[in-house]
């Protein structure tokens, strides 16, 4: 299948930040073949062509934390903080949820997601209700045509958790079976990973432990895995969570993980929100990553992150939108625009970062971050044809000149046209892949969240709110 796509303004994001406007790409099954100014445009014949009308073309958006379970719980979260989420909603909503409506909820977000213009994501923490739970996962996110790393949470008998079926050889051992029947390089459609929980959070909640953070680091350094893992998040409470862990112990989560020996970089440490000079030189001489939620972290209050100071430092930083239970969306490109907004109120700095910067943390840094940068992240030949058609017709794109400015600055995720995975069009002109009954899945989230509301009583976080606010009497505060 040769596929051209002309008359675009190709974003590559390669190393030197080339932009052909107006440019070429030519796709020879699932890998990029050539990309070029279009006066460079390679002869015929071509199994398609697509004539992008002064669109623009980007790389396929890497999502690097997402919660995916978590779209049957959307707009519930408004006014509360972190630590209170935590036990108020979302683990109501885990414990009421059976494993059909995570399947359910795992198709709303695909959906989002290439609708959108995201061709990856890191899947942090997939439910084990049904013990075929991940060969499942990995079959619908294949059959949408999404390239997904499953990040296969590592836990084990802690003393808070005594009944755990899993000690640490019954662990590495069912991680390694997954790897070996999941894991699959041939098309890079699916890479393992996995997520070891031990912040200040989980390690008060005694889901986790040092036995549990070092065999799981073990596992994952002979099996060359990546390992998310919420860090330095939530609010600055001395009462509890992050600040309440570190005045007990006197350690920061990244500190804990050095103490340990274990911070190398495979760790994707997210969040980072409260990362301190000794944290940044820790993660520096790592080589780890730290993966960014700039509107998650902004509904729940938790603060702005010091993504200046690491991108500064050298630290590999890529982005994610969190589960949408937490903020309403998983568009990567509002993640961009939000990441040069918030960081130039925090250091009081016009593009602190800049959109370039941004679109990288988005691409190429993510690729980075899973040690696949080789394989996708930008426009160039070898690498998958994981592209991004987004259109530039609307009136708010007008007058930019500079293409990656548009992209990030004015252009939304719903502006993408043609969404390539592996050279196959995901979503194409409104429509996604074969099979692909879209209102049937939207209907079928909606009933399922109803009922997951109601069983985990917390339906009334879903009234409507404005209308009781209007009436209330002229000149009470609103709260």
């Amino acid at each position: 299948m040769r596929h051209l796509i002309r008359n675009a303004a190709v974003i590559t994001v390669d190393a030197a930040g080339t932009v052909h406007d107006p440019g070429f790409v030519l796709v020879e099954g699932d890998r990029i073949a050539a990309a070029g100014p279009v006066a460079r445009t390679p002869a015929g014949p071509f199994d398609r062509v697509t004539d992008a009308r002064g669109g623009l073309l980007a790389p396929g958006l890497i999502n690097l934390h997402q919660h995916v379970y978590m779209n049957l719980a959307k707009g519930l979260a408004d006014g509360m903080r972190l630590e209170t989420w935590t036990v108020g909603l979302s683990s109501k909503v885990r414990n009421a949820m059976e494993w059909s409506d995570h399947l359910a909820s795992c198709r709303l977000g695909a959906l989002e997601m290439l609708r959108t213009g995201t061709t990856t994501f890191l899947n942090h923490g997939v439910g084990r209700a049904a013990e075929s739970a991940e060969t499942e996962v990995a079959t619908l996110f294949r059959a949408f045509g999404l390239r997904q790393v499953m990040a296969v949470p590592y836990q084990i008998r802690t003393p808070a958790l005594p009944d755990h079926p899993f000690g640490p050889a019954e662990a590495d051992a069912d991680l390694r079976a997954l790897h070996a029947a999941l894991d699959d390089r041939r098309d890079d459609m699916l890479r393992l990973a996995t997520a070891i929980e031990c912040n200040a959070h989980h390690t008060r909640a005694g889901r986790s432990s040092d036995e549990l953070v070092r065999a799981g680091h073990a596992l994952a350094r002979d099996l060359d895995l990546r390992i998310a893992s919420h860090m330095s998040a939530g609010t600055l409470s001395m009462s509890f969570g992050f600040t309440m862990y570190k005045r007990l112990t006197g350690r920061s989560d990244v500190e804990y993980l050095h103490r340990l020996g274990v911070l190398d970089r495979r760790w994707l440490l997210i969040h980072g929100i409260h990362l301190t000079d000794e944290d940044m030189d820790l993660v520096e001489r790592s080589g780890a990553s730290v993966v960014y939620t700039p509107t998650s972290e902004a509904m729940r209050g938790g603060g702005i992150g010091p993504w200046v100071t690491m991108l500064g430092r050298g630290i590999t930083c890529a982005l994610g939108t969190d589960g949408p239970a937490v903020d309403y969306s998983v568009d990567m490109l509002e993640q961009t625009k939000a990441t040069c907004l918030f960081q130039a109120l925090r250091y009081g700095r016009p593009e602190a970062v800049a959109p370039d910067a941004a679109l990288r943390m988005a691409t190429v840094w993510a690729a980075r971050a899973l040690g696949m940068d080789d394989v996708i992240g930008s426009i160039e030949a070898g690498k998958r044809a994981d592209l991004v058609l987004f259109g530039r017709e609307r009136a708010a794109q007008q007058l930019i000149e500079d293409p990656v400015r548009a992209l990030v600055m004015a252009t939304h995720g719903s502006d993408a046209r043609l969404v390539l995975v592996n050279g196959r069009p995901a979503y194409d002109a409104g429509r996604f892949g074969t099979d692909v009954d879209a209102a049937g899945i939207v209907a079928e989230a909606r009933a399922r969240a109803t009922r997951i509301l109601a069983a985990a009583g917390i339906e009334g976080r879903a009234a409507l709110a404005w209308p009781a606010r209007r009436e209330r009497p002229a000149g009470e505060r609103w709260t």
